[in-house]
């Protein structure tokens, strides 16, 4: 049982009266559902449809993907998995087909993985391209001519102290969907940590066709255009923390500070065709002078595509959470609620981020119609592990896809 230090309570009761239950939860979905035989299943990158009546996810441990009918999102149905071969890493949807990331690498120093694009009507294989490397993020451009997948070539953890450089470095592959030609954009060279070992690790495409992808361990970001040339590239940058809770003892007490923390975003989402949102999870320690051992910055940050920060949530998104009564406190030396995920999207006229915290089971959703003051209007309550996000505003309908939890592998929810 956690105590709550009174302390801490004081500094949080803020927070309480911004939550109001603007999203309720609806349905939910489990993943053995679609693959019964399967020892090990799971939802983790999920996407929808154009008409928001199918989704589609990514089951890494099983190597399928799965869809699920929400025609009734209150009654999820399987529509079965498709094996497919190799470990999915990502998945989007455009045009009536699936864009799927597999990783076939039998190493770390040979990596290797392909694009896999399905027919949804048909569930048939369309076609297959290589790409050169381990793919992670997937994205389509908005007018379906391209895709882009951040080509990772992950390290080995069990050597050189989880170090990088480990190479091969990583790229963002673009794969022009007309004759399935790839070009590869070299990340090389820009971050002072590893600058030959990028690391690519999530990327999306705003209307422009302008692609922004994560450098995570780096603590980097860069966007590029459809030829592979970079627009821009810049450090995410640091953050201090002021009132957190960075001490594993049983006790919610957020009073303490961290000073100097690399943001290492991981999943990246366009608002606009200038700014983007991060969700600054963290995956790497490192030591700098004057930094914070350990990345990831517990929360999450609007920029401009010049690498200007708009906003900065520093400690309150978790300190949301944890007054929700969601805060992790095992992880509390650690990276805390560790945002992974983010999902942009506009219901009626007002725009809406969702930023999802792994290790609380939880989602942070703010009104943004201002970029420079988001609104934190509720806290959702997820399934084990919130991965991926994906939001239907045709339907008023958004979906978490949890990583770690059988029974609501999937959860819907309604815009009331």
């Amino acid at each position: 049982m956690i105590k709550f230090i009174l302390a801490g309570l004081l500094a949080l009761t803020a927070f309480v009266s911004t939550v109001n239950a603007d999203f309720k939860e609806i349905g939910k979905f489990g993943t053995p559902a679609n693959n019964p035989s399967a020892e090990e299943t799971s939802a983790e990158i999920i996407a929808a449809t154009a008409d928001g009546m199918k989704l589609v996810y990514s089951d890494s441990p099983a190597n399928a993907l799965g869809m699920i009918d929400i025609t009734d999102p209150a009654n999820p149905k399987p529509l079965g998995s498709m094996d497919l071969g190799g470990e999915p890493t990502s998945v989007a949807i455009k045009n009536g087909q699936a864009f799927v990331g597999i990783n076939t690498s039998l190493n770390y120093v040979e990596p290797s993985g392909h694009l896999l694009v399905v027919d949804l009507a048909s569930g048939k294989e369309v076609t297959k391209v290589e790409l050169g490397g381990q793919p992670d993020s997937v994205a389509v451009s908005p007018d379906g001519t391209f895709v882009a997948i951040a080509i990772e070539n992950e390290r080995n953890e069990d050597i050189n102290d989880e170090k990088i450089p480990q190479l091969p470095g990583g790229f963002v592959a673009i794969v022009n969907l007309a004759d399935n030609s790839v070009t590869k954009a070299d990340l090389v060279g820009f971050s002072t940590i590893a600058p030959n070992d990028p690391e690519p690790e999530f990327v999306d495409i705003n209307d422009l066709g302008e692609i922004v992808v994560t450098m995570q361990e780096n603590n980097w970001m860069a966007v590029i255009d459809s030829s592979g040339k970079v627009i821009s590239e810049f450090d995410a940058g640091l953050v201090t923390l002021v009132g957190v809770d960075n001490k594993k003892d049983g006790e919610l007490n957020m009073v303490d500070t961290i000073e100097n923390v690399r943001r290492e975003p991981d999943a990246v989402k366009w608002i606009d065709n200038e700014h983007f949102a991060t969700a600054n999870e963290g995956d790497y320690k490192h030591k700098a002078p004057g930094q914070a051992k350990r990345g990831g910055s517990r929360g999450w940050t609007i920029f401009n595509k010049n690498g200007l920060v708009v906003y900065e949530s520093g400690a309150s998104y978790e300190r949301a959470i944890a007054s929700a009564g969601y805060w992790p406190e095992k992880r509390a030396e650690k990276k805390g609620v560790e945002p992974e995920s983010v999902e942009v999207a506009t219901y009626g006229d007002t725009r809406y981020i969702f930023v999802g915290a792994e290790r609380a089971n939880a989602i942070g959703v703010y009104k943004a119609n201002d970029l420079t003051n988001p609104e934190l209007v509720t806290i959702l309550p997820t399934g084990i592990g919130p991965e991926g996000l994906v939001a239907i505003p045709q339907r008023n309908l958004f979906v978490s896809a949890n990583e770690k939890d059988k029974e609501k592998s999937v959860t819907i929810y309604s815009l009331d």
